[in-house]
């Protein structure tokens, strides 16, 4: 009870000066406030839901704010507090994580926790072993086509001071890519599912994960794809091999905390000399005055996407404005298919996304790297009604995962890389999300199912 009135007393008193200094206007904070108030509205129906809620609470309610007060401009100009464009942003996303409520609501019997019971004595069959033959196969294809370890590194640098996607290393692989990230899974699953398990080929799982998510993913600067392989992993270790305690867990989260952390200068083109000086770096290489130096890049910019959306409110408000009613997901498909087969795809969302921040990002490139995230290309693509109605979808993906291996425990692996789904769809668009489906699900979850043996005693078992 103490705590809690601490907490409030503090919140008020921030509130006050932050009001009398003149720092935030009481109509701004009004409407965080009925956001803050919305998204507390959520009932956590499971553990799944409730990191949702907490993910919600920062991504849509603290993390704009803070901007705001900053008054950090990541390549783009921030709108002032009192324009219209910022307050509908705020409308918009209080109705839209009440359309989120309304539908878990309305799903709840679907949201109740599931029961686990572990099954000892599966194991990887055949085609486990085809699988990681042929992602091996893909990566070693990737290596020979653009010239080895030294020349990928070398376009990886080139992408980063250019801060362009049209230079990324492994572009116009497509799914041959999306293959090759695969192959630390399947190694793993390879190594650690067996009928004759050793702790010495358990540990060499472990660090493949390390050397080949680099290879395949780190190198390129996707931090996200080492983190996925980590989590991927210890999750079907957990639920097929070994049971992991709940301390062991807490550490492993940690642990890949800190990976995703330790690899920010690699995503920023800074390296690791010289870390005290990190953020004067940051600031003379990106021509960038934050307030927290690269700290401000990570949470404004990598966990946030309030200022592009407000410019695209700002854009499609407009009239004249010209909606593609779509015409981006079509191109989002198509970016999964290699340059070589398809040398004329669509374009993606860089299309209209570009057209909105041109005149105001502090860049030179015809095609804009900003994420929208999938409400802001909603909002471009069906106007204000799609950026709200866009909240469905994560709550419906909510429901989907937490009864994926429901009644046939085959489908476990796919309900794991289904987990980030809900909150990766805040902050990608249609292309990533597209690609993230082809790599983790169809090339790897799907196929999961079908290459696993059961024991006898549990091939009728549902649950």
């Amino acid at each position: 009870m103490i705590g809690t009135t601490c907490v409030v007393g503090a919140l008020a008193a921030s509130v006050a000066t932050l009001l009398l200094t003149g720092h935030m206007h009481g109509v701004l904070l009004l409407l965080n406030g009925a956001l803050l108030l919305a998204i507390a509205g959520i009932r956590p129906s499971n553990p799944t839901v409730r990191w949702f809620r907490i993910f919600l609470f920062f991504f849509l309610g603290v993390f704009p704010l803070w901007q705001l007060l900053a008054g950090d401009e990541i390549y783009l100009h921030l709108l002032p507090q009192d324009s219209l464009a910022v307050a509908l942003w705020y409308g918009l996303s209080i109705a839209g994580v009440l359309v989120v409520k309304l539908t878990l609501d309305a799903y709840a019997s679907r949201l109740r926790e599931p029961e686990w019971h572990f099954e000892p004595g599966v194991y990887a069959g055949g085609l486990a072993y085809l699988f990681a033959l042929l992602s091996l196969g893909a990566l070693a294809f990737i290596y020979i086509k653009l010239g080895g370890y030294a020349r990928i590194a070398e376009l990886y640098d080139t992408r980063v001071e250019q801060t362009g996607t049209d230079n990324d290393p492994f572009r116009g692989l497509g799914v041959i890519q999306a293959l090759a990230n695969t192959s630390p899974l399947w190694v793993f699953v390879c190594l650690t599912m067996r009928r004759r398990r050793s702790t010495l080929l358990t540990v060499v799982a472990f660090v493949q994960l390390g050397v080949l998510g680099w290879l395949s993913s780190g190198i390129a600067g996707s931090r996200q794809g080492i983190v996925f392989v980590l989590v991927f992993a210890l999750f079907i270790h957990h639920a097929f091999v070994a049971r992991i305690g709940p301390r062991t867990i807490r550490t492993a989260g940690i642990g890949v905390a800190l990976v995703g952390l330790l690899l920010m200068p690699l995503k920023f083109g800074l390296g690791y000399d010289d870390v005290a000086n990190l953020s004067q770096r940051f600031a003379e290489q990106r021509d960038l005055d934050l307030s927290m130096g690269p700290v401000s890049a990570f949470l404004f910019r990598d966990l946030s996407r309030f200022d592009v959306q407000t410019l695209a409110i700002d854009a499609v408000t407009q009239p004249g404005y010209a909606y593609p009613m779509g015409r981006s997901f079509v191109g989002a498909v198509a970016s999964v298919v290699p340059s070589a087969l398809w040398s004329d795809r669509p374009d993606t969302f860089a299309l209209e996304k570009s057209d909105i921040v041109r005149d105001l990002e502090r860049t030179a490139l015809d095609k804009t790297t900003l994420l929208f995230g999938m409400p802001g290309e909603f909002l471009v693509n069906f106007g204000i009604a799609g950026f709200v109605l866009a909240f469905v979808i994560p709550a419906l993906l909510l429901v989907m995962q937490n009864n994926t291996g429901k009644r046939e425990r085959k489908w476990l692996p796919l309900r794991a890389v289904l987990w980030p789904l809900p909150f990766l769809f805040f902050l990608f668009d249609s292309n990533v999300l597209v690609y993230y489906t082809v790599r983790w699900i169809l090339l790897f979850g799907v196929p999961m199912a079908f290459v696993l043996n059961w024991p006898r005693r549990s091939r009728s078992r549902t649950y």
